[in-house]
């Protein structure tokens, strides 16, 4: 049984160190028996449990943040029971809230034995194959999804492999951000000129999550990785006065150069097409919410529960309203509303350091018109990164 466990432990190490590159597995579903499910449920069911083989049940024990993560669990299953279909909210709660929270609390329990390098690795091997996805996609137009499928004169967006622009956007910012930080992280003391070559893929991930972005053409997912490389500037005694001005000569630019002053002020007061639909979004999902304050519309369930209140007809109805406050209270009520800041509250007070917060930063300021959080692959990203900003693992891994 020893030896068995030893192989046990080296497939979950790998599996845990694979996990960023196994993320777009989602993509891939199919049906066992009358359960849906996908490729990347499978990966994380044999990865939770060949690790529960070969480290034993007491690292699902002891985990950090328990009682709003609880919370959140609790409050999100809830509201599954008030949508309109238990079925489809039940298995959305799932593959959104379960799953993630089970992979948070599997990655505190091998804390002690996980490769972090590895780990930031395969982030960037993931940002690099869902990059040059898109850059091929742009240049020869091939496999972009329409109504995205046009000229490159008539605006195409890349996507990778996923079914919308912005998925690309949302995937890989959050890591881009944390990549930029972590580059500033290792090794503070050492000159940047004189960092470690490994240290330097970290720089080269981040900015090929900035080609992704604009590949995509995401307003939103451009702004976050502003922010947060500009946050990690800022935060750093060494790059503080660099981030400073390269805040003024933006205020400058925008202030003085009229194209530029014009699309700022466009995309500032939502002005846009783009801007008006989600301000037209908000301010109905707002009178949805007067009417059920307590339960939103529950898990899944915003489509069906904000259709009367829908008037903007020669708009879509989405799956959620674009911008996070929203989207977590629609989803799951107040009280999941309340857990979801409570975890982030935790995020920031757990943290390793300041600089630690990029990824956070990249979250919240996509959230402002985006969706963050509902989705596979992006909610196993969130307590990823709450995972890894929160839990010091500049140590050597234990060898078990």
């Amino acid at each position: 049984m020893k030896l068995w466990a030893k192989y046990y432990k080296f497939i979950a190490l790998w599996m845990t160190s694979l996990l960023p590159m196994a993320l777009p597995l989602y993509l891939v579903r199919f049906k066992i028996g009358l359960l849906p499910t996908t490729l990347l449920e499978m990966y994380l069911f044999v990865w939770f449990v060949v690790a529960s083989m070969g480290y034993g049940m007491n690292i699902w024990k002891n985990w950090q943040g328990r009682w709003s993560i609880i919370l959140w669990v609790v409050a999100s299953l809830a509201a599954v029971f008030w949508s309109p279909s238990i079925v489809t909210g039940l298995g959305l709660w799932r593959a959104y809230v379960l799953e993630p929270v089970l992979v948070f609390v599997l990655l505190f329990g091998l804390r002690e034995v996980i490769d972090r390098k590895r780990l930031e690795y395969a982030m960037c091997g993931v940002i690099g194959v869902v990059g040059l996805w898109a850059l091929i996609q742009f240049v020869t137009g091939q496999g972009i999804p329409s109504p995205w499928n046009v000229s490159i004169a008539d605006g195409r967006r890349a996507t990778g492999p996923f079914p919308y622009p912005n998925a690309l956007a949302l995937f890989v910012v959050p890591m881009g951000a944390y990549l930029f930080s972590r580059f500033f992280n290792t090794s503070p003391s050492v000159p940047l000129l004189r960092k470690e070559r490994e240290d330097w893929f970290m720089l080269v991930g981040w900015a090929m999550v900035g080609l992704s972005a604009l590949l995509a053409k995401s307003d939103g997912g451009m702004l976050a990785l502003a922010c947060a490389t500009w946050f990690v500037l800022v935060v750093r005694k060494e790059t503080r006065r660099f981030a400073i001005v390269i805040a003024v000569l933006g205020i400058v630019v925008v202030t003085l150069v009229a194209p530029v002053r014009n699309a700022f002020m466009e995309q500032a007061t939502f002005s846009g097409w783009s801007g008006r639909v989600r301000t037209w979004t908000w301010t109905e999902t707002w009178n949805m919410l007067k009417d059920r304050p307590i339960l939103g519309a529950g898990f899944g369930g915003y489509p069906i529960v904000f259709e009367p209140y829908h008037e903007k007809t020669f708009i879509e109805i989405f799956q959620y309203p674009h911008t996070i406050v929203f989207n977590v209270w629609t989803e799951t009520g107040l009280v999941g509303l309340f857990a979801f800041g409570w975890i982030v509250v935790m995020w920031i007070r757990k943290r390793v350091s300041w600089i630690a917060m990029a990824p956070l930063i990249a979250i919240l300021v996509h959230g402002l018109v985006d969706v963050p959080y509902f989705k596979n692959d992006l909610a196993i990203v969130f307590w990823l990164l709450v995972f890894l900003t929160t839990v010091s693992l500049d140590q050597e891994p234990v060898k078990r």
